[in-house]
């Protein structure tokens, strides 16, 4: 994203979906002004991280989503369903220079989740609005890809990413 960002149009919203390690941010934030949304804060490290670097920049706040590991697996990022209204809390509360707009998870390594994923996810949107007292319509959730997303859109998904449907599969390098 830092390559291609100043290659496209800067009236283009970008959301950065992945893990960020936290001595990337300023990196990311410099080269990518009109960065709109940041998916993936899974530890509050990274969001103090992210608030101070806002605020250095003098940014407008920037949206982010919690990530959440709802399948348990080792290999994904995200904070446990059990801490997930900790660091909500943290980001609502201390950090100025964020704005809380959701929660999210990725699913399992085939592309697809079982719906309990997305009920756990659901659930943990619940806990966070009633602990900080927000509307849960003001909380999106971003759960669903290529290969669930319809699943993802009946269990209350208000975000889905398909852009393997759009641009095919991704290519990795052997």
């Amino acid at each position: 994203m830092v390559e291609k960002a100043p290659q496209l149009p800067a009236d283009i919203s970008w959301h950065f979906i992945g893990h960020l390690q936290s001595n990337k941010v300023k990196a990311l934030l410099e080269a990518v002004p009109n960065l709109s949304l940041l998916e993936t804060v899974d530890s509050e490290k990274l969001a103090n991280k992210l608030d101070s670097t806002v605020a250095a920049l003098g940014r407008p706040p920037l949206a982010v989503f919690v990530q959440v590991n709802t399948s348990g697996e080792e290999s994904k990022y995200g904070v446990e369903p059990q801490d997930c209204v900790a660091l909500a809390r943290h980001i609502h509360t201390s950090c100025s220079n964020l704005r809380l707009a959701g929660l999210m998870t990725i699913g399992m390594p085939d592309y697809s989740s079982r719906p309990e994923n997305f009920q756990c996810l659901a659930e943990c949107r619940s806990a966070v609005c009633e602990a900080l007292g927000l509307p849960e319509a003001e909380v999106e959730l971003s759960m669903g890809m290529s290969g669930d997303f319809e699943q993802a859109i009946e269990m209350g998904s208000t975000n889905v990413r398909v852009g393997s449907t759009i641009f095919g599969a991704r290519q990795y390098n052997k």
